[in-house]
């Protein structure tokens, strides 16, 4: 296969794929997606792994427009199976975070989740622990979270206010956690873009199953993205499994894929939930009821007023009202405690959240410009600029990139 049919400039193919995409999950644009959204993910409670992925099958020859085009044409939206997710994101070494199955817990090492999907109105995820479980049940107007450790539930409606469902194609702010290969899939693939090359890559076999592997590559520089892989299913289009990988580096450090798969719909039971005895039911509430998982947790990520800065594989978000000092007490109260105690209010902290902060930040290069003064913090994959004013500026970007997007913005 030649180096031209292989790589094709992405101002031709991304034209051909516009709106061409069906898909139960939500479609998002390259700003909600790329490099500073893999830590809004990150920290609305998705992380993401490696898959089982072994020799690679024989396959005919194909295009990256011609594989584009398959996976725009692809009509599943019903599966079940066993996903694997990890995340190394260059941090320092994290606490033992809410000790047990808890969307935070995803914000390092390895996990196993069971999914499952009948079309855009039903959807079941299961956050599996050693000895706990947390649940996030999607069925017609009703959403439910389970937290086996808590023995707590959360539940909402279609008429509850704030409630979003992830059926609608017109919502276009991607805040869906991709806690599947298709969900992560379907954001990359949406957001191809004149800024990216495409290219098909090697074959593999990903769950016993023949894939194309697509690989999304930034054109600019600035981005400490070196390259998005995506197995393409040779059979029906799917997507099981995506790896971000930072630049100049072989290990990925975001990665979804599925150890095994069904593409035959689940039963009708698989999305029936009901609120085990003696649990404790509340409702879900506000802009992420939607979604199972901040609300849940008591979170409101509405406080922090996150601002999108730059496109495409140079986007930076921007929070507010990070104060570290704040912080870092928080985090010293709940330091040694218990999930339900030692001043640890939220009940998301085991372990010595204070100490992880100052590794953290002892970690930073002190920087100033044109936002004021601050830390800057740094890995192959991330840049994080804390500001003295209550900011945070975060993305896969270099950090020049990082600050002058932050100077952009000013001093609060």
């Amino acid at each position: 296969m030649s180096s031209e049919q292989n790589n094709q400039s992405t101002g031709e193919t991304g034209k051909s794929r516009a709106g061409a995409v069906p898909s139960p999950f939500r479609r998002g644009s390259m700003r909600a997606l790329a490099p500073a959204s893999v830590v809004a993910i990150v920290a609305a409670g998705a992380a993401i792994a490696p898959s089982v992925a072994s020799a690679s099958p024989a396959l005919p020859q194909i295009s990256a427009q011609n594989l584009l085009a398959k996976a725009a044409q692809s009509k599943v939206d019903a599966f079940s199976g066993t996903v694997a997710m990890t995340t190394n994101l260059g941090l320092p070494q994290l606490p033992d975070l809410a000790g047990g199955a808890n969307p935070l817990s995803l914000l390092g090492g390895t996990h196993t989740l069971q999914v499952a999907a009948d079309g855009p109105a039903k959807q079941r995820i299961a956050l599996l622990d050693t000895m706990s479980e947390y649940d996030l049940i999607h069925n017609g107007k009703d959403v439910w979270v389970y937290d086996s450790e808590q023995n707590s539930v959360g539940h909402a409606t279609s008429t509850d206010a704030g409630v979003r469902h992830e059926k609608s194609d017109k919502t276009k702010d991607g805040s869906v956690v991709p806690l599947t290969p298709q969900q992560a899939a379907q954001k990359f693939l949406d957001a191809v873009t004149p800024s990216t090359n495409v290219s098909v890559d090697r074959t593999q076999s990903v769950a016993g199953r023949d894939a194309y592997t697509l690989r999304l590559t930034p054109k600019e520089k600035g981005s400490l993205i070196g390259k998005v892989e995506i197995a393409i299913d040779a059979q029906n289009g799917a997507a099981l499994r995506v790896a971000v990988y930072p630049a100049g580096s072989a290990t990925a450090a975001f990665e979804v894929g599925f150890t095994s798969v069904s593409f035959s719909a689940p039963p009708a039971s698989r999305f029936a939930f009901t609120p085990p005895k003696g649990a404790a039911v509340s409702p879900l509430t506000g802009p992420d009821a939607g979604l199972g998982m901040q609300a849940h947790q008591g979170t409101d990520s509405a406080g922090l007023a996150p601002r999108v800065l730059g496109a495409d594989w140079l986007t930076v978000v921007e929070l507010h009202g990070i104060d570290l000092n704040q912080l870092k007490a928080q985090a010293s109260q709940s330091s040694g405690g218990h999930r339900h105690g030692g001043g640890n209010d939220t009940g998301l902290f085991n372990g010595d959240p204070s100490s992880y902060l100052d590794a953290l930040l002892g970690a930073g290069k002190s920087v100033s410009g044109g936002f004021g003064s601050g830390k800057l913090y740094t890995t192959n994959f991330l840049s994080l600029l804390f500001t003295d004013d209550g900011r945070l500026f975060v993305g896969s970007v270099t950090p020049a990139v990082l600050e002058a997007d932050a100077s952009a913005q000013g001093r609060k």
